[in-house]
């Protein structure tokens, strides 16, 4: 009797030493990535701030219509334009500071889901391996729409695991409604065992709150969907072919159709876990662009497949992923080629064989994911 009161009084303080332990270790890598990173931060940060001008003090509703290059969701704006009242360096710094913080957060927030044999640890090597390539995300490239979005899409993840049909459609909309390419984790739904309608209900509902005032407004904003956006050598749109100056007039459109077809084919057969992975990936192996910031959400991507989907304890979806997404630095990219030796040099010299890389990796993970056993998952109240 005595010896287990003694050990129901021991355990509060091991669950507490890792819990600190744990939350040590992911904060000390966050801040140490986010300080390396900080010095050449914000790359693109400056979309956001422009746009948020636009939308309240330009355009109006008309956003869309006068600056098609403007790919990023009302919903992103309105977040940028929240820290227009801060001076311009404070809201900046606030902002990266949230972005870069999302990531440890997310990762715990999937715990929940993980198999309790070795969860803490697996939870741990998971946010080690992907604080790299989130602070390249939400730091160096200060992309705010992205890291809404994938935020969002784990917010719906985790409602849809605790069979919140209403909090997962909100959810969902909140990320369509920052970035369009967020559609193709709507197939989330289908794992809901009750109240499926509810929320792909609320999900349009909020959907068609954030987008149709704009193109009721002017129909041109439909224009966005053939954006004036050069088409890269080392994307996965030109390893399958496509050619030209810009992005075909049928790209993003194959995007958000063809990314949510393969995730209602990837939950319908193999469940929740890859949902996201096979969208993000289609999605990449469509995208005219091959920017250093994807790497942020393929690599949370595939970790909910690695924590949730499997039983690994290393992470290798994961590591694989950051692995091939990583790219060199340079603040003078166009001479990037002239300026870098080794396998820096190899990436800039190769864009083609870099292009192939990326797009057999999306092909590797849509298999791996449909190969793998269909798995409940921890702490889903689906029977």
């Amino acid at each position: 009797m005595s010896s287990v009161a003694v050990h129901r009084g021991r355990l509060p303080v091991v669950v507490s030493s890792t819990f600190v332990v744990a939350w040590t270790v992911w904060w000390a890598w966050t801040v140490w990535w986010a300080w390396r990173m900080w010095p050449d931060s914000c790359v693109s940060w400056h979309f956001s701030v422009d746009g948020a001008n636009l939308l309240l003090h330009g355009s109006g509703l008309n956003i869309y219509a006068d600056a098609p290059w403007l790919q990023t969701g009302p919903l992103s704006l309105v977040v940028a334009a929240l820290l227009s009242p801060l001076p311009a360096n404070v809201g900046k710094n606030v902002a990266l500071v949230a972005m870069a913080a999302a990531g440890p957060l997310l990762i715990a927030s999937l715990a929940p889901l993980v198999a309790p044999t070795g969860r803490h640890r697996r939870v741990i090597i998971a946010a080690i391996v992907v604080i790299p390539a989130w602070t390249v995300l939400s730091v160096r490239w200060g992309h705010l729409d992205d890291v809404l979005a994938m935020t969002f899409a784990i917010v719906a993840l985790r409602a849809v695991s605790a069979d919140r049909p209403v909090l997962a459609g909100v959810a969902l909309a909140a990320a369509i409604a920052t970035k369009p390419w967020a559609v193709g984790f709507l197939p989330l739904l289908l794992v809901l065992p009750r109240g499926r309608l509810r929320a792909a209900a609320t999900a349009a509902t909020g959907t068609a709150i954030a987008w149709a005032p704009f193109v009721l407004a002017n129909t041109r904003t439909l224009g966005a969907l053939h954006p004036p956006i050069g088409l890269s050598p080392s994307s996965g749109l030109h390893t399958l072919g496509a050619r030209g100056v810009y992005v075909p007039a049928w790209g993003r459109t194959a995007q958000l159709l063809l990314s949510p077809a393969a995730a209602i084919a990837a939950v319908l057969s193999r469940g929740l876990p890859g949902v996201l992975l096979v969208s993000v990936a289609v999605r990449l192996a469509l995208d005219p662009k091959d920017n250093a910031y994807y790497i942020g959400s393929a690599a949370l991507a595939a970790v909910v497949f690695d924590l949730i989907g499997t039983g690994w304890t290393i992470p290798w979806t994961t590591i694989v992923t950051s692995v091939v997404f990583w790219q060199p630095f340079t603040k003078d990219f166009a001479k990037g080629q002239q300026k870098t030796t080794g396998l820096n040099h190899w990436w800039f010299a190769h864009p083609e064989a870099v292009g192939a890389i990326h797009l057999a990796w999306a092909v590797a993970v849509v298999v791996l994911v449909f190969a793998w056993p269909h798995s409940r998952v921890q702490g889903s109240r689906r029977v």
